[in-house]
């Protein structure tokens, strides 16, 4: 066992804070890795090395035993399950520091057990996440049956049926550039990892962008539940956002790979941030399954085609289309989204039909439209639409 330096430094700091007196923290070598003069941390202390080195209860160093690197004062083991782990000292005279040197020391221990702790609760987490990863990465492979039981040994069962979902911080990327918002992001996702230990049948990835739930095979309702708690988790405990993409229950019933779910979950993601969903399943996709495979270049030729008008024209006749598919058509309820007449939509709409050749009340009109508005959103984003109406 050891201690990590950054944790001996805040033990450290705040036992020197409580008893105002210089401590150090010195390894199982007797190498001093903390202490409240940052001067004396990396040197050998010879005080701590005799405890170690003969299992000392204690050892007081006098002014006579004083040398560069030992100063005078009480020194003591850390015992974590009957081994020494490191030596506490602190500094000063004898009748200051040897009447609550024990105390220190007991504190020291508590504190240092519990970092060790966080340490292996951390170390077993990457272990976790590394094997999460790599069983994402083999698709279309076959398991052996050591994967298979490699997976047991961390409790993930890998033949057990799953569905996946993937969850975004919506302000994620600003968060990221400072280290103030790094910490927040840390501490939002602690929580959604809390949530997830609680719920046995969840396993949890953490990755760079964004967060992956494998949740045991259920139905749709149970998937939108859990993703709807989790919203609410972070909305009321954070004031933060988060949207939330789900795999196709078809997906998993058919036997899909994990890989394969893990995309389908991400793609929902990526459509809930560019269109303002807080949940979306895969299957509600259409359009926006191949959108990436379009070049920007190749989607500004089709609405320059469709649509010849300047920009901000074509904002005000995308927004008309996009509150068209919200209502599904009705005329009287675009009137009321629109604040028009509905005269006035009836007049829109030939409008647009005059300018593109297409009817949008039409089968075929419709399929053109709705192409044409899911390229403006990838373009432009749906910010453009809710400024145009």
């Amino acid at each position: 066992m050891y201690i990590s330096q950054m944790a001996a430094q805040s033990i450290v700091d705040e036992i020197g804070r409580e008893i105002c007196e210089n401590v150090n923290i010195m390894d199982s070598r007797g190498y001093i890795i903390a202490s409240t003069d940052p001067a004396r941390i990396g040197g050998l202390h010879e005080g701590a090395r005799k405890i170690i080195q003969e299992r000392l209860g204690e050892l007081y160093i006098t002014s006579e035993m004083e040398t560069a690197s030992t100063r005078k004062g009480i020194n003591l083991p850390i015992m974590i399950h009957g081994e020494i782990v490191g030596v506490v000292g602190i500094s000063g005279e004898k009748e200051q520091v040897a009447g609550y040197g024990n105390i220190v020391r007991r504190m020291t221990e508590i504190m240092v057990n519990d970092s060790m702790q966080k340490d292996r609760h951390r170390y077993d987490r990457r272990v976790r996440y590394r094997f999460l990863e790599e069983w994402i990465a083999r698709a279309g492979m076959v398991w052996d049956r050591n994967f298979v039981e490699r997976g047991l040994r961390l409790g993930i069962d890998i033949e057990r049926p799953r569905r996946v979902l993937a969850i975004h911080f919506e302000r994620y990327q600003e968060l990221s550039d400072t280290q103030e918002g790094q910490q927040h992001l840390e501490t939002m996702e602690a929580s959604v990892r809390h949530f997830t230990d609680q719920e046995k049948n969840i396993l949890y990835l953490r990755e760079p962008t964004k967060q992956l739930c494998f949740i045991n095979a259920c139905p749709d309702q149970k998937m939108q539940e859990i993703g709807e708690q989790l919203i609410e988790l972070i909305r009321g405990k954070y004031g933060e956002r988060i949207v939330i993409g789900i795999d196709s229950e078809r997906s998993w019933k058919d036997g899909g790979h994990i890989g394969r779910l893990c995309e389908e979950a991400e793609k929902a993601a990526e459509y809930c941030e560019e269109n303002g969903r807080d949940i979306m399943f895969y299957k509600e996709l259409s359009v926006e399954l191949f959108l990436d495979e379009i070049s920007a270049g190749t989607m500004k030729k089709y609405l320059d085609k469709l649509f010849p008008v300047e920009e901000e024209e074509l904002g005000y006749f995308m927004t008309i289309v996009s509150v068209y598919f919200q209502v599904d058509g009705s005329i009287t309820r675009m009137a009321e989204v629109l604040f028009m007449h509905k005269n006035t939509i009836q007049y829109k709409l030939k409008k647009l039909e005059a300018l593109s050749g297409k009817d949008i009340r039409t089968p075929q009109g419709a399929s053109v439209y709705y192409m044409a508005l899911a390229f403006y959103k990838k373009l432009y984003g749906e910010s453009r639409l809710v400024r145009c109406v």
